[in-house]
């Protein structure tokens, strides 16, 4: 068989020209690896420095434990947040979901003075930067101490008998993973229910777009529910997550995954609108669907994203949702989840109102 090259090329011409009209094929060959080099890069290029919080105590409030303080500043890696020497330190921590923490003991100058002193590291063994930065501040006291102020060791304490593991982590990020299904899906309804005139079939039926959004939200809320549960079932069983949650923690979860539900469908439906193509719509639920579920804490901590990203993140719906998970599921603290939910409560109702004006108003002839 003899190829002919001319009909080859013809057809190559042809080839190029065609998916040079496809958006969502230059959006996956060309754009989507740029966005993860540029994602990924920035989190894990070494660009940036990470920091954590560190609720610290400073019982002895003298000149030493200021110096102290000073040199843990001086390193970038952590936010320190001072405690009242009234409080107490681990019940703070627990309230305030902080992880790392230490106290000054009131006797640490008069300790120095002597030869060694104590300072006590309240942390998580099962947070991934634990351990490191129990080095680093080991490292900070055996400096100070090498300039002939004595010895200053570091007591390792766990900030609660139960702790949650690494793999806890995971959860809370990925039931917020099932939350985006609303977006994605909706993008792609709406485009495919304009074209065909669905809507205005649906519309001699007497439901109306409030009606039909209500029973899309109810059916995504038992869809996702019951995935959640095998999650929740899932890691329980074969990787022991802990989900020791009270039943007044199990509503607030459910109404988190409701509210989160009427905001994540508002969303894709307002983003479906933008356009009648199910093609397009793919381009603009992809530049939506990517960024929010590497951006807001579903994979990896926000923590540890170098400052720019953290304040695109601070805008997005997904990462309050899945703070709120973090505090009810892995601190047990209602008390700081509740505050979010009602903010979530109120942003879900407005651009649910949003939404519902703007497809009741859609144009589909």
């Amino acid at each position: 068989m003899i190829m002919n090259l001319k009909r080859s090329l013809a057809y190559l011409r042809l080839h190029v020209t065609s998916f040079m009209r496809s958006k969502s094929g230059i959006f996956f060959v060309v754009l989507l690896p740029v966005i993860f080099m540029i994602i990924f890069g920035s989190i894990f290029g070494g660009t940036s420095t990470q920091k954590t919080t560190l609720a610290v105590q400073d019982m002895d409030q003298s000149t030493v434990s200021g110096n102290v303080l000073s040199a843990i500043n001086s390193t970038g890696l952590f936010t320190v947040q001072m405690v009242s020497p009234a409080q107490n330190l681990t019940n703070y921590m627990v309230y305030n979901s902080v992880d790392q923490g230490i106290i000054i003991p009131s006797n640490f100058t008069q300790g120095l003075a002597s030869g060694k002193s104590y300072i006590s590291y309240y942390s998580n063994p099962s947070d991934p930067y634990s351990q490191s930065l129990s080095l680093v501040i080991q490292n900070i006291l055996f400096k100070i101490g090498s300039n002939g102020t004595g010895t200053i060791y570091l007591s390792n304490i766990p900030v609660a008998q139960n702790i949650p593991k690494s793999v806890d982590y995971y959860l809370p990020g990925l039931i917020g993973f099932t939350m985006l299904n609303g977006i994605f899906s909706m993008i792609y309804i709406v485009p495919n229910y304009t074209e065909k005139k669905i809507f205005r079939q649906l519309s001699f039926t007497g439901l109306t777009k409030l009606e039909w959004l209500f029973a899309v939200v109810i059916f995504y809320l038992g869809i996702t529910l019951l995935s959640d549960a095998v999650l929740i079932i899932v890691g329980s069983v074969f990787f022991g997550i802990n989900f020791a949650v009270s039943g007044l923690g199990v509503s607030l979860i459910v109404l988190s995954i409701f509210i989160g539900l009427i905001t994540f469908v508002s969303i894709g439906l307002l983003a479906g609108l933008l356009t009648r193509k199910e093609e397009t719509a793919s381009l603009i639920g992809n530049v939506i669907f990517f960024p929010m579920m590497f951006l807001s804490g579903v994979f990896f901590p926000i923590s540890i994203m170098p400052g720019y990203l953290q304040t695109i993140s601070s805008v997005l719906p997904l990462t309050y949702f899945i703070k709120i998970l973090d505090d009810i599921m892995l601190f047990n603290n209602l008390t700081l989840a509740l505050p979010l939910i009602i903010y979530m409560g109120i942003f879900a109702l407005v651009i649910f109102a949003f939404a519902v004006y703007a497809a009741a108003n859609k144009n589909e002839s």
